[in-house]
């Protein structure tokens, strides 16, 4: 009897363990998630800030966004802009981009020239990498050479952008007051000294504009030397800001991978993110540092830019940060549509397009 006893003892025991682990651990859950409650949080200063991802762009398949040359797979083309011209650039900031990037790449004799990639085959009829030509040379390309929605059978940008790739200056000059964020194509050290003395000699600062800069660790490290101040980073500094800041976030401090950086902020994973927004971005502008919010992450990279209108409800209201779209050309006119500048021709096809789209 007296060992039946004891089991029965000891069953009894095991449940009230476990039911007090349980009560505690619940007890435990609510307080992490009063801690990183957002409502209790102020919301955050500032505004958010659209950056244009090339300026006005020519926009992928799913599958041809990861291509090894994307400008293979664009969808049919809703216009005939051309990312990181002139002309894209400055269309952009007047549908109300608050920054636009500027893919910077560096020729053989040290000038800089906005282009996506550091090689010319993809998207050009040059050949090879950028920084093996001239700029005479470069300037001299077809940038929409190699654009084609149907397996190359036709080429809808072909030859109606000869001799538009712009050097930086150019850029700069025709809008000094414009926000860029400039990014480099190749890790190369010398493209962000380079840089730096175009900027300087142009009488730009780069932390007093507002600007931003990415790029791989040397090229970055250049630029803080050259501005200690500047919003700079490596995109795989940012990946690593939110990861640690998904696995300690939940004690109520900012992990010392973010202080200082930048995080990025996938808004189909925000879930993750604790106190998402108000204090995550509170505690990261405590630290230093900026968000940057994507429509989905990329591994080490940033990721994919807002695609569609319909992107627009994942961001709260209180979100105040930076937000990369990457076709401006439909999802800005919805957050700023008293600077919509496309015919109505042209916002109907967009909005067509986007509610037929399926990812």
């Amino acid at each position: 009897m007296s060992g039946k006893s004891n089991t029965v003892s000891g069953a009894r025991f095991s449940v009230i363990w476990l039911r007090g682990l349980a009560f505690f651990g619940a007890l435990g859950f609510l307080a992490l998630t009063f801690v990183n409650a957002s409502w209790l949080a102020d919301n955050p200063k500032g505004h958010l800030r659209l950056i244009a991802n090339g300026g006005i762009s020519q926009q992928y398949t799913a599958a041809g966004r990861s291509s090894p040359c994307p400008a293979t797979a664009i969808q049919p083309p809703l216009h005939d802009y051309i990312a990181d011209t002139a002309r894209s650039v400055q269309m952009a900031r007047r549908m109300g981009a608050d920054l636009v990037t500027l893919d910077v790449a560096r020729t053989a004799d040290d000038a800089l020239v906005l282009y996506p990639d550091a090689e010319l085959d993809c998207r050009s009829n040059g050949k090879g990498p950028v920084a093996a030509q001239p700029l005479k040379a470069v300037q001299a390309l077809d940038p929409g050479y190699g654009y084609t929605a149907d397996g190359g059978k036709t080429f809808p940008l072909r030859g109606k952008a000869i001799n538009t790739i712009p050097t930086l200056d150019e850029v700069i000059e025709a809008d000094p007051k414009g926000r860029y964020f400039f990014r480099f194509v190749a890790d190369d050290a010398q493209a962000a000294k380079v840089l730096a003395a175009r900027l300087k000699a142009l009488g730009r600062d780069p932390v007093t504009a507002g600007d931003g800069f990415s790029g791989g660790p040397a090229a970055i490290a250049a630029v803080r030397a050259a501005w200690p101040g500047a919003w700079a980073f490596d995109p795989a500094q940012a990946s690593a800001c939110t990861a640690a800041y998904r696995a300690t976030g939940w004690i109520g401090f900012l992990p010392g991978a973010c202080k200082g950086g930048t995080m990025l902020a996938p808004l189909d994973a925000t879930f993750t993110l604790w106190g998402w927004p108000n204090l995550t971005v509170n505690r990261m502008t405590a630290g230093g540092g900026q968000m940057l919010a994507v429509r989905t992450g990329a591994g080490t990279g940033v990721g994919t830019g807002l695609l569609h209108a319909r992107d627009l409800p994942s961001i709260p209201i209180t979100y105040r940060g930076y937000v990369l779209v990457d076709d401006y050309w439909t999802v800005g006119p919805a957050l700023r549509p008293t600077l919509d500048k496309r015919t109505n021709a042209e916002a109907l096809a967009a909005q067509e397009r986007d509610e037929a789209a399926s990812e």
